[in-house]
C-alpha cells in the first residue's frame, strides 16, 4: 500500500492554486499531524510507566508495605488507554483541518470553473 496517496500528501501542494499558502498551511498540519502522532505514542507509552512507578511508590509512602503491584499495573494500563485515545484524537483534528482547508480549496475551484463557462 503507498501510504503516500493514501493520506494524499501529493495534492496536498497545489502549485497552481490561486491560494498557495493555505495549500502550503494544509501541507504542515498533515506534517504536523503525523509528528504528533508518533511523539504522542512514544510519550504516552515512556509515562505509562513513570505514572506506574510512582503508583506503586505511593502505596509504601502511605504505609501499604512494599511496592504496590496491582496499583501500578492499573495505573500503567489507564493512562496508556488513555493517552492512545488523546493522542489518537488530536492527530484526527488535526488532519480534519488540513482536509477541511483543501476541501474548501476545491470547492471554490469548482465554482469559479462553473462561472466561466
Amino acid at each position: 500500500m503507498n501510504y503516500l496517496s493514501y493520506f494524499k500528501f501529493r495534492g496536498t501542494l497545489n502549485n497552481d492554486s490561486k491560494y498557495p499558502a493555505l495549500s502550503l498551511i494544509a501541507f504542515i498540519l498533515k506534517i504536523a499531524a503525523f509528528v504528533y502522532l508518533v511523539v504522542g505514542l512514544i510519550g504516552t507509552f515512556i509515562m505509562s510507566f513513570v505514572w506506574a512507578d510512582q503508583a506503586g511508590k505511593m502505596s509504601e509512602m502511605f504505609g501499604r508495605g512494599g511496592f504496590n503491584f496491582g496499583s501500578a499495573l492499573s495505573s500503567f494500563f489507564f493512562s496508556l488507554i488513555g493517552g492512545i485515545i488523546v493522542t489518537i484524537v488530536i492527530f484526527l483534528l488535526l488532519w480534519a483541518y488540513a482536509e477541511l482547508i483543501l476541501v474548501l480549496m476545491d470547492i471554490e475551484h469548482n465554482t469559479s470553473k462553473r462561472n466561466e463557462n
